[in-house]
């Protein structure tokens, strides 16, 4: 059975959810939380905002610290969730990953001046390690900016955005909660990333 994962990013941590099959048809086989950083807090989550009080080369360092733990932790995450899909007779092969819209500049003396990009940079950070994690693993990643995603994934499947919505909401009915906004972006994603490998309905 092929699978498909889509994640919610937030700091330190995302909503994953597993899925199967297609619009009409939409069969759940994994959600929950995976964790992006180390579980004994070694790593701080919001670690942009901790380097702003350091110097530049602590504060580098710092970054680069959170940026190997965030893929060690999301590479351990994704594998878990694959071998939980393997034991169920699944295999994926995507992910769709709700990505941000604003730029992050390499330069990180520019960053930690700016609140706004602090919180983009944190972002960036955990994005770019689930996706690296995900293609270490084999998987396809589709990124799509969140605003898009229920309007892309629709028109993936010729339907209206509506009718989708209401496809991914009908989960809740058939699976039981929690079914929250998270979850159902994270499935809105999940049906774009594996709709280009099937047949239309």
């Amino acid at each position: 059975m092929r699978a498909a994962l889509g994640c919610k990013l937030h700091t330190g941590w995302a909503m994953l959810v597993a899925l199967a099959g297609q619009p009409g048809e939409i069969r759940l086989l994994f959600r929950g939380r995976i964790e992006l950083l180390p579980l004994d807090e070694s790593i701080p989550r919001f670690v942009y905002h901790e380097a702003a009080e350091l110097s530049l080369p602590r504060a580098t360092a710092l970054v680069n610290s959170a940026r190997e733990a965030a893929q060690k932790a999301a590479r351990l995450a994704i594998k878990d969730v694959l071998r939980e899909l393997d034991s169920r007779g699944a295999k994926a092969d995507v992910c769709g990953v709700l990505s941000s819209s604003t730029l992050v500049p390499d330069d990180l003396s520019r960053i930690l001046q700016s609140h706004p990009l602090i919180h983009a940079a944190e972002g960036a950070l955990f994005q770019q390690a689930l996706i690296s994690a995900c293609e270490s693993c084999g998987l396809a990643v589709t990124a799509v900016r969140q605003r898009e995603v229920w309007s892309r994934a629709a028109a993936a499947w010729g339907l209206a955005e509506p009718e989708l919505r209401k496809e991914v909401d009908a989960v809740r009915t058939s699976m039981g909660a929690p079914w929250s906004v998270d979850h159902k972006a994270a499935a809105a994603v999940a049906l774009l990333a594996i709709k280009p490998a099937l047949k239309p309905r």
